[in-house]
């Protein structure tokens, strides 16, 4: 098994574009994953694991991540 780090990493472009990746490809749970330079006329742009998603997309899907692990929520009952 390789010994990858597994961080999510930001850098900031010389033109003031701010890139945010996770293991090499772009990504970012907390806002956008490309943020332009303030005197940039693009807007961001949200990405989750490399695949680009509209500012709605981005948001449901950030609500969905964190749920109830299934030991955890009651309407899961399991029967021993």
């Amino acid at each position: 098994m390789s010994n990858q780090d597994y961080k999510t990493r930001t850098l900031t472009t010389p033109e003031g574009t701010t890139i945010t990746y996770f293991d090499g490809k772009l990504h970012n749970w907390d806002g956008p994953a490309l943020k332009p330079a303030k005197e940039s006329k693009q807007k961001p742009e949200y990405y989750l694991y490399g695949f680009q998603y509209t500012k709605d997309e981005w948001v449901e899907a950030r609500r969905d991540r964190n749920g109830v692990p299934p030991d955890k929520n009651p309407q899961v009952k399991s029967r021993f």
